[in-house]
């Protein structure tokens, strides 16, 4: 009993003891609580302070040349591309300029060029036509010193061809009297009879209208040489002839010749065409 009495008496003093301890000296303050403490705190608000305005002022002062910066390029390269626009514009305005030339130079060359080739085909002509004129008159000199009585070359200023001799006009009359100039020159008008005496007169006259030898005034179609108009060569139009009366001339369409494509028309004899004289060699004069 006494013992259990003074394990009691034990545990109630160490009981005591912890309670002694727990109520005995106090903590120490913490490191925030004695700098929040009293002036501590403010001094650091102010420093803090101090230190936002500093900061922003670097901030505002780096925004403010940034700016500065960023207009400056800006403007430089606002400059840059009208310079740009500007150069390209005279660039283009140059090149369109030597284009122009180009094209001038170029119509001017290409029309000397075709004015030479006139020019040659031109003179080529004439040194064929003062070649043949010779020959003629050389050929005519010698029938008169031997008295010949036939035609054995072509006069002057004609053209031979297959055994004939073509006079080519440059005037207009009508058929009536391009029929007579021809008689007088003791030949006829032209009698076309293939596709290479066709070709030949065409090439001579060019594309114009050319009175030929053959007429329908007293009849049916008819060669004023007598060739046999019904089984010669023929190089009518389509449709062609039709004796048209709708042309306000009066009558019909009795005289025929080549037109500018080489084919042939009936047409009213009174028009003033050009026509073409033919004549046979070894014919008496």
């Amino acid at each position: 009993m006494t013992k259990d009495y003074q394990d009691f008496q034990h545990l109630d003093n160490e009981e005591n003891g912890r309670h002694q301890l727990r109520r005995g000296t106090p903590p120490t303050p913490s490191l925030l609580h004695r700098l929040c403490s009293g002036s501590r705190l403010l001094l650091l608000s102010v420093g803090l302070s101090l230190l936002l305005l500093v900061v922003a002022c670097v901030i505002a002062s780096q925004n403010s040349q940034l700016r500065g910066d960023l207009l400056a390029l800006r403007q430089n390269f606002s400059n840059f591309t009208a310079s740009t626009e500007d150069q390209v514009k005279v660039l283009s305005t140059q090149g369109g300029s030597v284009g122009r030339k180009m094209k001038l130079l170029e119509s001017q060359l290409e029309k000397q060029q075709q004015d030479l080739s006139e020019d040659h085909s031109s003179l080529l002509q004439h040194v064929k036509q003062l070649v043949s004129d010779l020959r003629s008159l050389s050929c005519q000199m010698a029938a008169l010193h031997g008295n010949g009585s036939e035609r054995t070359c072509c006069p002057i200023n004609w053209v031979e061809y297959e055994g004939s001799c073509y006079w080519f006009s440059s005037s207009g009359r009508s058929w009536i009297e391009a029929d007579k100039y021809c008689q007088l020159e003791n030949a006829h008008l032209v009698v076309v009879t293939s596709w290479g005496e066709q070709n030949f007169v065409q090439r001579h006259m060019g594309p114009i209208n050319a009175w030929i030898g053959l007429t329908d005034q007293n009849g049916p179609w008819r060669w004023v040489d007598g060739t046999d108009y019904e089984t010669s060569f023929k190089n009518w139009r389509p449709e062609q002839p039709d004796d048209w009366y709708g042309h306000g001339l009066g009558g019909g369409e009795d005289c025929a010749h080549i037109t500018s494509d080489g084919r042939w028309n009936d047409d009213v004899c009174r028009r003033p065409y050009r026509w073409v004289c033919e004549t046979e060699l070894d014919k008496t004069s």
